[in-house]
């Protein structure tokens, strides 16, 4: 015991090993975070969501230009503007285009019926040349009221789940803390997505999930760093403030090399994917970046608010 006593005290004093007061500015981090939550609600409810056919139902078009087409994002808010933004033009390259109408056929706007033939002429008149329909496909809603709440409800009882676990491991405290962290991302993630009117398929609700998974691998890391420091030094002069930056000190750089190797993954999903996965790789890329700094920072700071008397987490 007195061994790993002088490597903390040592890791305290020694300027070499970089120790950094995390925890110096948690304040801070509650007014930045609490800032961030209401403005992605507020984001979320006058925005809304740019539901995508998966949800919604409608029509899937195919077309093949002979020319590479370089005016198509005009054209595409041309048709948007015009008539609905839940129409989304995707091309896979300068040559193959995939025209997403959501909601059933006919689109109805300011009391205008629009099918897609009208759609398909203005493309015509602005484009200028000549294309050739590979496929129309007329689909309905593949995730139903039923199959959301369901989702709801499964991410309610996973979220259950996770409390009662980590409460069990490591203490109700923690687990709160790490369940407010989880609400976090999400929260701030489906504001981003709002905000960048991103569509909502069914890859971005894989995205989410996948996110949560990630932030919440790496937030058992930290408590578990806290938790074993906990015990090891509760009989010396060292507060949970300390022991807290301690454990991030000591859990940083494998956060951050984890999350640089998630990044570069996502990266070249983003870049060499293919339109299907771009979407799902740009969800993942924001949340490399808001799972780090939850997992990291934001479950600690809630840790270290949530401690009880006795200057123990657990």
């Amino acid at each position: 015991m007195y061994y790993i006593l002088n490597i903390i005290i040592n890791f305290f004093k020694n300027k070499k090993n970089k120790f950094y007061d995390f925890m110096k500015w948690n304040n801070y981090a509650f007014i930045i975070l609490f800032i961030l939550i209401i403005f992605s609600l507020i984001t979320i409810f006058y925005n809304k969501f740019n539901w995508g056919i998966d949800f919604t139902g409608g029509t899937v078009i195919e077309l093949y230009f002979k020319k590479p087409i370089t005016n198509i994002n005009y054209v595409k808010s041309l048709i948007q503007n015009k008539y609905s933004s839940n129409i989304n033009i995707m091309s896979f390259n300068n040559h193959n285009y995939f025209i997403k109408i959501a909601k059933k056929q006919p689109i109805i706007k300011n009391n205008v019926s629009i099918n897609y033939e009208e759609i398909l002429d203005i493309l015509s008149k602005q484009l200028k040349q000549r294309y050739t329909i590979k496929n129309i496909e007329s689909i309905g809603p593949s995730i139903d009221n039923n199959l959301i709440l369901s989702g709801i409800s499964a991410i309610i009882l996973t979220l259950f789940g996770v409390g009662l676990f980590i409460g069990l491991r490591f203490g109700w405290n923690p687990a709160l803390s790490t369940i407010l962290s989880l609400l976090h991302d999400l929260i701030i993630t489906l504001g981003l997505i709002s905000l960048l009117n991103i569509e909502v398929d069914i890859t971005i609700i894989a995205s989410l999930i996948s996110i949560i998974s990630y932030s919440l691998n790496d937030s058992i890391v930290t408590l578990d760093r806290i938790r074993e420091n906990s015990y090891k030094l509760k009989n010396y002069n060292i507060n949970m403030y300390q022991i807290i930056n301690l454990s991030i000190n000591q859990t940083i750089k494998r956060s951050i090399i984890t999350s640089c190797i998630i990044l570069i993954m996502t990266l070249n999903l983003y870049f060499f994917g293919g339109i299907l996965l771009k979407n799902f790789a740009l969800i993942m890329i924001i949340g490399v970046f808001v799972g780090t700094i939850s997992s990291i920072y934001v479950v600690s700071a809630f840790s270290l608010r949530m401690k009880t008397q006795n200057n123990s987490l657990y």
